[in-house]
Parts: structure tokens; C-alpha cells; sequence
């Protein structure tokens, strides 16, 4: 399993003062997103826990010292488009609730928009500098490695509840880092 205590260290530098101080508070966003991921959970994960992986959180973009602060926002434009791709796929359960997995879409497609307009669409045209690439080919390697997961165990119901626990995580630390960072 993935040490936790690294990532809040990556998630601090997501919300650097370039993403906290334009208004680009995603702090209920990601709450909303987290509960909504809470609320998908349609099965025990006991009968899942065989199923269990590391999906490796890139240590690249735990780095300090690959972060700058004009490329925070990339980064967790990065992440949030990512995860809106995940559960975009048709191979979502079924058992899961529809209603709520389109409002989770709509939650990531609201924050990706206001993450464009905070920085001027920013998040799509900016060049990259050399210290952000190598933490943004880290991420979407990561995410990579779950959607190849999710292949591996052919979308099953167990695969999309493990994949919903690391997705919530995320969102998890995400949501405490930016309320502590806003204070």
C-alpha cells in the first residue's frame, strides 16, 4: 500500500498560493465530489479486498522541489481531468447510481472550468516548464496504471469500488489541504 502521509505533502503544493489567492477555492467542489463518491458505494468492500492494489501515487509529484508555483494549477487541472475521464467510461456498475455518478461529471466539469477562467485559460495553453513535466507524466501515468486496472479486472464491480476508495482519497486530502491552506 502507498504511504499517505506523503500525499498531503503533494497536495499542499497543489494549492500554492497561485491556486488559493485567485479565487480558485475548489474546497466545496471537492467535499461535494468526495460525498458523492460516498454515496456510489453500492457493495461491501470486504469480498473486494482480494482484489486490492498500489496504485503507486507518483513520488515525482511529491517533490518539492519539482513544483513551482505556476504550475500548481496544472497540476490539479491534471488530476481533476483524470478522474472525470475514470468515470466517464461506459463500464461504470450499473449498480451504481446514475443520478449521483452524473452530478460527480458535472462537479469535475464545473471545477475544470473554474480552475480555465481563474487563470485566463491558463490551464490548457500554458507551456509547461521543465520542473512541471516530469510530475505531470508521473500523474497521468498513475492514471494510466488505473484505468489498465480497471481492464486487467474487465470493469468489474469489485475493480470500480477499489478504484472509487483511492479516487475518494484523493478528493479526500484534497478537500483537508485546501480548507487548512484557505484559513
Amino acid at each position: 500500500m502507498m504511504s499517505w502521509t506523503l500525499l498531503p505533502v503533494a497536495l499542499v503544493l497543489l494549492c500554492s498560493s497561485t491556486l488559493c489567492s485567485l479565487g480558485c477555492d475548489l474546497t466545496q467542489g471537492l467535499q461535494e465530489d468526495f460525498s458523492f463518491l460516498n454515496q456510489m458505494r453500492t457493495v461491501s468492500l470486504l469480498p473486494c479486498l482480494k482484489d486490492r492494489t498500489n496504485f503507486s501515487f507518483p513520488k515525482e509529484a511529491m517533490e518539492i522541489s519539482q513544483f513551482q508555483r505556476e504550475n500548481t494549477t496544472v497540476m490539479v487541472h491534471e488530476t481533476l481531468k483524470q478522474i472525470f475521464t475514470i468515470f466517464s467510461l461506459n463500464a461504470t456498475p450499473a449498480a451504481w447510481n446514475q443520478t449521483q455518478l452524473r452530478q460527480l461529471l458535472i462537479g469535475l466539469d464545473q471545477q475544470l472550468e473554474q480552475l480555465e477562467q481563474c487563470l485566463g485559460q491558463e490551464a490548457e495553453q500554458q507551456e509547461p516548464s521543465l520542473g512541471s513535466e516530469n510530475p505531470r507524466l508521473a500523474l497521468k501515468s498513475y492514471f494510466q496504471g488505473i484505468n489498465q486496472y480497471l481492464q486487467g479486472k474487465e470493469y468489474s464491480h469489485c475493480a470500480w469500488e477499489i478504484v472509487r476508495v483511492e479516487i475518494r482519497r484523493i478528493f479526500l486530502f484534497m478537500s483537508k489541504l485546501t480548507r487548512r491552506l484557505k484559513n
